[in-house]
């Protein structure tokens, strides 16, 4: 069981620390080669993240309270507010804020309010809830995405400051967290729901 936790935890400060190196290295911000470099690591993370949400290494996640679940996507809130702070500074383009087409601090917010119920609430509100989390996450990811300064960039100004360090931790370690937190919530749902069905 032990090894359950320490799993993704040692994964988690690899990758850290892997994604540290590459941005310092300045690799990541060779957008002119096909693929960029930025765009391979952020897809690997992902697969990666995936990976270990559908794994038996999350098992003690999922044994945690469904309130303490939701709740730590509040954190989302924080996100947000420095990244608008950052485009005020001319650091992050404006569309990746809420001034553009990134509302994810919707989600921290609702996170807050959802949290001290989600065990009594519906489990279909929570799930719900989960999903438009989920999509709204999508939309951050996309907007970057098609904001990089590559064959097919779609939004300017371009992002590039998710290329250098400290900003990469950004999509390769808070957004992978969100995504993380969103697979274990629906695996906790899944969980609750087959528990019920058997005890009825």
């Amino acid at each position: 069981m032990g090894g359950q936790v320490e799993g993704p935890g040692l994964s988690s400060m690899v990758w850290m620390g892997v994604a540290a190196g590459l941005a310092r290295s300045g690799i990541l911000n060779h957008f002119s080669s096909l693929p960029p470099p930025l765009v391979l690591l952020l897809i690997s993370g992902f697969i990666g993240t995936i990976a270990i949400g559908i794994s038996p290494w999350v098992r003690r996640l999922i044994e945690l309270p469904l309130s303490a679940l939701v709740g730590f996507q509040a954190f989302r809130i924080l996100v947000e507010l420095l990244i608008h702070k950052s485009a005020n500074v001319g650091l992050a383009p404006p569309q990746m804020t809420w001034s553009g087409y990134n509302f994810d601090i919707a989600t921290g917010l609702t996170a807050l309010f959802l949290a001290p119920f989600a065990g009594s609430v519906p489990g279909r509100l929570v799930l719900l809830w989960n999903w438009l989390g989920l999509m709204l996450l999508i939309v951050v990811v996309g907007t970057a995405a098609v904001s990089f300064p590559t064959a097919f960039q779609l939004m300017r100004p371009d992002n590039t400051w998710l290329a250098s360090f400290p900003y990469f931790w950004l999509p390769s370690v808070l957004v992978t967290a969100a995504l993380l937190g969103h697979i274990v919530i629906f695996r906790k749902l899944a969980k609750k729901r087959i528990l019920n069905a058997t005890a009825a």
